[in-house]
């Protein structure tokens, strides 16, 4: 028993010691005293690139942006616009709050002459406000999900291990499969429709209790774009979920489970998440939005599909089209 004092002492200054550090970490990613996202950033950019003190186009988003080199549409941008200067500091599984931290001090280093911020409306409102269901998912989702809503460092240390989640490691057959499977599809897509089989068109729709997560969003964006000077142009490009494209899309998400209430309302153009934030943003002159619904639409055929099978990623054709399609609405 003599032992117990001295056991019960290392416990507690272990304790100590963890939270003291934890507490360091999340204040050293939340102010971005370090650059966490060095490693990421350099895969997308050349030396010279991230050298570049006044870059003409200073581009933010997630997994739609930071995709392999050469299918990303930035890189076709390059290609296209050999004289134009670009830096890319998309992350994949990240979202606006993430983008808030470290975009102070991408803007100040590069000194832009234009933004581009992706924006995807499958995932950005959840990416403020995780999912939360003791039903659908397991207890260390569900407290993860919550911390990780108040401690932003945690999807850090969450993106930096999915390099060894078997998941993201399968993703290689689920995108090289050409042919729709309910049992290749993404598993993060089928886990959303598990805790609500009409996740997606609430998404779309600003219905609850995506509605209030959109509030949230929309007051991470705001501060984003108070960040940059307003002589900058910033151009807000809306990625659209796969079933807004086409009927084709929209039959394999049913096939997975989803429901869609107003398939018409989901596949306009002027569809209500993108609605309400051109109209919530709009005293932001310096802001364009890029909405590419249309374009995707008609150019998405049985013979050229602009989305995988079996991941709600546009694939190669995809980013070409929206290459184009930007190549027609910022002049480069």
């Amino acid at each position: 028993m003599k032992f117990l004092p001295k056991i019960k002492k290392f416990f507690i200054n272990t304790a100590i010691v963890v939270v003291v550090t934890f507490v360091l970490f999340e204040v050293l990613y939340r102010y971005s005293v370090i650059d966490f996202y060095k490693a990421e950033t350099a895969h997308l950019n050349t030396e010279t690139d991230l050298a570049n003190t006044s870059v003409d186009f200073l581009v933010f988003g997630d997994s739609f942006s930071a995709t392999a080199k050469e299918i990303n549409y930035i890189d076709k941008l390059r290609e296209k616009n050999p004289k134009a200067s670009f830096v890319n500091v998309s992350v994949p599984g990240i979202g606006v709050r993430q983008v808030n931290t470290f975009a102070k001090a991408k803007i100040k280093k590069h000194q832009p002459k234009a933004i581009i911020y992706q924006i995807y409306v499958g995932n950005d409102l959840v990416d403020v406000n995780h999912l939360w269901s003791w039903e659908k998912f397991s207890v260390a989702r569900n407290l993860y999900w919550e911390a990780s809503d108040h401690f932003l460092s945690l999807s850090y240390l969450n993106h930096k291990a999915t390099v060894f989640s078997p998941r993201v490691n399968s993703r290689t057959h689920t995108m090289a499969t050409d042919d729709f499977s309910i049992d290749f599809y993404d598993e993060r897509t089928k886990r959303f429709l598990n805790f609500d089989r009409s996740f997606f068109n609430n998404t779309l729709l600003l219905k609850e209790p995506f509605k209030a997560r959109y509030d949230v969003w929309l007051g991470y964006m705001q501060t984003f774009l108070e960040t940059i000077p307003k002589d900058i142009p910033v151009y807000l490009v809306w990625i659209p979920h796969c079933s807004q494209v086409n009927d084709y899309y929209l039959n394999n998400l049913n096939q997975l489970g989803a429901t869609f209430d107003d398939k018409t309302t989901v596949q306009q153009l002027n569809y209500p998440f993108f609605a309400q934030a051109k109209k919530d943003l709009k005293a932001f002159t310096n802001v364009t939005q890029l909405n590419p619904l249309e374009t995707f639409q008609a150019n998405d055929t049985e013979n050229y599909r602009l989305y995988f099978a079996n991941d709600p990623h546009i694939n190669d054709n995809g980013n070409v089209v929206l290459r184009d399609f930007l190549q027609t609405e910022i002049s480069f």
